[in-house]
């Protein structure tokens, strides 16, 4: 599935990643995650956002698939273009992402899904079930420390409260992991997106608070919430959100890092100080 000259590669959080070019002279992407369990959800995911996303917009297609290796590895086309946040017209780049966004947040869904895709009546159902695999998980793993471990878990008795001035909006796409460095730019245009996490139709929020995870100098975040305000109390479960967020990743990828969470559960607590309940 790597026949051909590799030309440059990539160290992703999930995965390694080759460019890779063909005897023929056509470039892929080799794709080869470091766990097991994520390659056949990603491929679904993809499939999902190309299904999705404006047909201007190149999405990566799957080529090829191995699950029974050493490693999982998708092969994947490839796109021709750099992260978004290099752009040298960034005003320009950052309005075209906002207006992929929006078109994903504007296709609504039948139920809120899960991260297994599951269907739910309202989002703070899907969200508990996320959560609650998430934090049967965190009880026991390993490498974290306890203060850590007892305020992430200390968290999920604020979801009913947080979640409750989005009780009656709707579900629509997300992408599932939209910061700057999974859109590509050339020329200055917008020309792909690559990366889903478990792209899924359910809450936007889960879109949104990944706009300012990186790229800052885009302001996508602030760009967005000119367009679509966000309920009250959004400045907490932005933070919420990214939190568990960061609970998957360190299960899924094994990673651990307690100042890292530190951090973001500090700046949950002096958000819900500042607004106090919303």
């Amino acid at each position: 599935m790597t026949a051909g000259t590799v030309e440059r590669s990539f160290e992703g959080f999930y995965a390694d990643l080759d460019q890779v070019r063909s005897a023929s002279g056509v470039r892929h992407m080799v794709k080869r995650f470091r766990l097991r369990g994520i390659a056949e959800p990603e491929s679904r995911a993809l499939a999902l956002l190309r299904a999705h996303t404006p047909v201007d917009i190149a999405v990566p297609a799957l080529l090829g698939m191995e699950l029974d290796g050493t490693e999982e590895t998708l092969v994947l086309s490839y796109i021709d273009g750099e992260p978004a946040g290099n752009a040298q017209n960034p005003d320009a780049v950052a309005e075209q992402i906002i207006d992929v966004v929006t078109h994903w947040h504007t296709q609504r869904g039948t139920a809120f899904e899960d991260l297994e895709g599951a269907q739910h009546p309202d989002f703070a159902s899907a969200y508990r079930a996320d959560i609650t695999r998430l934090s049967d998980w965190l009880r026991t793993a390993d490498r974290f420390d306890e203060t850590v471990r007892h305020r992430i878990l200390a968290l999920v008795a604020d979801v009913p409260a947080l979640l409750a001035p989005l009780s009656d909006d709707t579900p629509v796409f997300i992408h599932d992991d939209a910061h700057a460095g999974n859109f590509l730019a050339a020329d200055d245009r917008l020309v792909g997106v690559i990366d889903p996490g478990r792209a899924r139709f359910t809450h936007r929020e889960l879109d949104v608070f990944h706009l300012a995870d990186a790229g800052a100098a885009l302001d996508l975040l602030p760009r967005y919430l000119a367009r679509a305000p966000l309920a009250p109390g959004w400045e907490q479960r932005r933070l919420l959100f990214s939190i568990w967020d960061d609970v998957k990743h360190a299960r899924d990828a094994d990673w651990r890092d307690d100042a890292w969470f530190t951090t973001k559960l500090d700046a949950f607590e002096k958000a819900s100080s500042s607004f106090g309940p919303q």
